[in-house]
């Protein structure tokens, strides 16, 4: 069951420790010349954004709604609809730092790695889009062409993000998987859209093994017991993104600028780690590893 209260002391305790860091952050980058006082803290802008993700609502015109009318006695204070969303968008920066925040920390001994597409716009209005060209592209997945951005994710035995990015649409999946996984050791299981020997062996170096099938031109490889049982539990990655874009409304043509596009996406991805409870686990098979 969904419990408001805990969420936001989870944001809370987070942004207790990091609110100083992130305003020196904002002052040293020139997003913000000076700090005004606000009615609202970062940790209840940041709870009202993942509180939507995690509602019901289609919108979040008709959640804030419902927010002033039913809810707006947990707030000091509640700005009207056009001011709320402006502050949401402006700290989409902490959205993100919150994120990060959730993702230290976790197992990543066994990864999961895989992406999947953030259409913008259906196909037919891409040539009227502009609210996000500047970052949106025309791709290609498994499921046809679109026109936006792409998510990249690593996923751990748990179910649990262990590290994530976001590209243009037409980046190749095998180019963004070193941005990713920098700095880990793993082992990782992936599709057959990131063969590549040569990205394998500068992989090897760092002390990740990549692992994937084989294509049907190819010479087979003999995969071990336990390699070959991980890899066949890729699918729950599936599950993850199907998760998201379902249940946590990580896709949306709503978006009318850049940084209203990053803080939903970023929102989506606190929400699932915070909130979700039955998250899609893997059995590691340690005995044949």
């Amino acid at each position: 069951m969904f419990n408001s209260t805990e969420l936001f002391c989870i944001i809370d305790d987070f942004f207790l420790k990091f609110e100083a860091t992130y305003w020196k952050f904002l002052k040293q980058c020139h997003h913000s010349v000076r700090i005004r006082p606000a009615h609202l803290s970062i940790s209840e802008i940041c709870f009202i954004a993942i509180w939507y993700k995690c509602s019901h609502f289609n919108n979040f015109k008709a959640f804030f709604t419902w927010l002033k009318e039913d809810k707006s006695h947990l707030f000091s204070h509640l700005p009207c609809y056009q001011r709320m969303t402006h502050l949401i968008n402006m700290h989409q920066l902490a959205l993100h730092a919150l994120h990060v925040a959730l993702m230290k920390g976790q197992h990543r001994s066994y990864l999961w790695i895989d992406s999947t597409n953030l259409p913008v716009c259906k196909n037919q209005r891409i040539q009227r889009h502009k609210s996000l060209a500047s970052i949106a592209s025309r791709g290609k997945s498994s499921m046809g062409w679109f026109y936006g951005c792409k998510l990249y994710i690593a996923m751990n035995q748990f179910g649990e993000i262990a590290c994530s990015a976001l590209s243009n649409g037409h980046i190749a999946d095998i180019k963004m998987v070193e941005q990713l996984v920098e700095g880990l050791e793993a082992k990782l299981y992936a599709d057959r859209g990131y063969i590549s020997q040569e990205l394998k062996t500068r992989l090897k170096e760092q002390g990740i093994d990549l692992i994937t099938y084989h294509r049907k031109n190819m010479q087979a490889i003999q995969l071990s017991a336990s390699n070959g049982y991980h890899l066949k539990q890729r699918n729950k990655i599936e599950t993850l993104f199907s998760l998201l874009k379902g249940q946590y409304n990580l896709v949306t043509s709503r978006a009318r600028s850049m940084h209203g596009f990053l803080s939903g996406i970023y929102a989506s991805l606190c929400a699932y780690q915070l909130c979700h409870q039955n998250k899609p686990t893997i059995q590691i098979m340690e005995s044949l590893a």
